[in-house]
């Protein structure tokens, strides 16, 4: 607006300029004409043109300054206007809007606290203010109540969260209970089928095979046929293997009640050692212990002791000459750990959930019987047998049971 003004007033002067150069020409041309009228005509009449001549360039003149002080007073004036309402009036109008887009900013960026002031001047501007300040109000209120609402959101997820995880912990713990409650009864059938069965061997199998035992032996002690008494020994030894299987049925089917005593638990390893020593040393096998654990528990230490034993036994066997078996123990959060570990021919990976089944065995003589019975015993003691092995690379056997063992737990 002020350049259009500019150019107004620029173009008024130009207009001046152009009557002032006009002026001057008329100057000009009567200077000319008063020469010529004062040469031809008489002195009377040419005195009379002259003055009217000189009145109207007088008047002429009159009517430039008019002119001059009119253009340049409505120059003035326009350029005040101008000056006015270049730098004053927009300021009125923008500051608003700038504000309004300040705002608009906020509100875009997150920030609904920001307010637009209203103006002096009533009009469209504070009605536009006023309605954006209230759709602000009414951004921030609905945002309150959707950060509120997302809040109750977030808790009820929470502990929807919470109870997911305990439902889950729970029917994992549920699942895997009713799963070994499950594989206990399925054991529990089969050691009441065996019991059943080691029942009716015993009393079928073991009368008839004490009496065989007694004629072999007295057969032996007649006869001097040395090929004779070998063969009659190796009946005997069949015999004595037969009633072992019949005793392992028997305790299989019918486990011992347990009769807790305070032992050390290493004092029962020294004593399974000393009965395997002599086996060890004629298969060239190496004992090692390390026997670490200071607490004592309370343990059916003959049943204990048969584990042991039993596992000692096992890793000579399956040990070479020059191998190794070592025995440790420690305590380990509230329980007394008893490992037995060997360097023999092992067993495969997968054989491991198998190995403490009855009469499954990795020996060409083995009744499969040892290691169920001690698992049997091991878990009448609330504790577990873990078991790890690897073909080619020995297997290791560690027994853990509560240190803190009752009368009372084992009900």
């Amino acid at each position: 607006m002020f350049l259009l003004m500019l150019l107004i007033s620029g173009f008024s002067v130009y207009s001046i300029y152009n009557l002032d150069k006009a002026a001057e020409n008329i100057k000009g041309r009567y200077t000319t004409l008063s020469k010529l009228i004062s040469n031809k005509e008489e002195a009377n009449e040419g005195f009379f043109a002259n003055e009217m001549l000189l009145e109207a360039v007088r008047i002429s003149d009159e009517q430039i300054k008019n002119s001059y002080i009119t253009v340049f007073t409505v120059i003035g004036v326009i350029l005040v206007f101008g000056i006015i309402l270049t730098f004053f009036i927009p300021r009125v109008i923008t500051k608003p809007i700038f504000n309004l887009f300040k705002a608009a900013k906020s509100v875009g960026e997150g920030d609904y606290s920001y307010r637009v002031d209203a103006v002096k001047s009533s009009g469209e501007i504070n009605t536009l203010i006023q309605a954006f300040n209230h759709m602000i109000d009414n951004i921030e209120k609905n945002n309150i109540e959707l950060q509120k609402k997302n809040d109750e959101i977030l808790k009820l997820l929470e502990t929807t969260k919470r109870f997911n995880e305990v439902l889950e912990t729970e029917i994992e713990q549920a699942t895997r209970e009713v799963k070994e409650k499950h594989m206990a009864l399925i054991k529990t059938e089969k050691l009441a089928t065996i019991g059943e069965l080691a029942t009716g061997v015993a009393h079928e199998v073991r009368n008839p095979l004490s009496g065989i035992a007694i004629a072999l032996e007295l057969m032996q002690d007649e006869t001097e046929n040395e090929e004779h008494k070998q063969t009659i020994s190796e009946i005997l030894d069949e015999i004595v293997r037969l009633e072992r299987i019949v005793k392992g049925l028997f305790q299989l089917g019918h486990p011992k009640s347990l009769q807790l005593i305070e032992c050390q638990p290493n004092d029962i390893v020294d004593r399974a050692l000393s009965l395997v020593n002599m086996r060890a040393k004629s298969k060239g096998v190496i004992i090692e212990k390390d026997l670490r654990c200071e607490n004592q528990f309370y343990v059916d230490h003959e049943q204990i002791e048969q584990v042991i034993l039993n596992l000692l036994i096992n890793g000579i066997d399956a040990t070479g000459s020059f191998g190794v078996v070592k025995v440790e123990t420690k305590n380990s959060n509230g329980t007394v750990e008893i490992t037995v570990s060997d360097t023999g021919c092992g067993f495969p990976e997968k054989d491991v959930e198998k190995i403490l089944q009855p009469f499954y065995s990795t020996k060409e003589k083995g009744t499969g019987l040892g290691l169920a019975i001690s698992n049997g015993i091991v878990e009448a003691h609330k504790g577990k047998m873990n078991i790890t092995s690897k073909e080619g690379a020995g297997a290791r056997f560690t027994v853990e049971i509560p240190n803190n063992l009752t009368d009372e737990s084992i009900i």
